[in-house]
């Protein structure tokens, strides 16, 4: 997922009522570090996901595969769909 995708999920989140969603991009080097400091993660757990992050997210996952029709023997739905079925169904009520 692209950046750009990962701004039009949160906007989709956003439009449903009572939620404010934002995408914020943070790096992966940022990424390790909060895990450490703000979750107690060893300094080694943080550098090692925020390798493994960076690695699944450096663009070489970017293309469209048939895995959701194959998994689940259904076609991939639209992310602004669901979005507005979790709202309905009080998925995200606090």
């Amino acid at each position: 997922m692209c950046s750009g995708s990962r701004s039009r999920s949160a906007a989709s989140a956003s439009r449903q009522p009572g939620r404010a969603v934002r995408y914020v991009p943070v790096s992966a080097e940022g990424y390790g570090a909060a895990l450490v400091r703000d979750h107690g993660l060893p300094d080694e757990l943080g550098a090692f996901l925020a390798e493994l992050f960076a690695t699944l997210l450096d663009g070489r996952n970017a293309r469209l595969t048939d895995d959701v029709r194959r998994v689940l023997g259904r076609a991939p739905g639209d992310f602004a769909d669901y979005a507005r079925r979790a709202a309905r169904s009080g998925a995200w009520a606090g």
